[in-house]
């Protein structure tokens, strides 16, 4: 089993932005770019014998920048699905009064093998 945070900060290195799993550290500066994921769910997706092969993970990708997103939501499905992610779901988050950022939203999943 890989480790999830490694595994997607690797795979989106190439943005050279900053990535977070899940916030950003308390007390950072905050970027006018930048990703934050976590893992919404992990579950057995093939079991033989009582012992588990394969998991089903679904990762969630937050985008946040204060302005235009577009190239970079797809540099992100870009390399996510090159990587065997398969993207599941996504939108564009409601931006409220007090928010600094916009907020792109993008599910996927992942099978991982033992």
């Amino acid at each position: 089993m890989i480790d999830i945070t490694a595994h997607v900060t690797g795979i989106l290195a190439p943005l050279n932005l900053s990535v977070y799993f899940n916030s950003v550290p308390t007390g950072s500066t905050i970027p006018n770019q930048y990703i934050t994921f976590l893992e919404i769910n992990s579950k057995p997706a093939l079991e033989a014998s009582d012992k588990e092969y394969e998991t089903e993970r679904l990762i969630q990708v937050n985008v946040w920048s204060k302005g235009n997103y577009y190239q970079l939501v797809e540099d992100i499905k870009r390399l996510l699905e090159s990587a065997g992610y398969e993207r599941t779901f996504e939108y564009d988050a409601p931006k409220q009064e007090d928010d600094s950022h916009f907020n792109k939203v993008l599910r996927f999943v992942f099978f991982d093998e033992y």
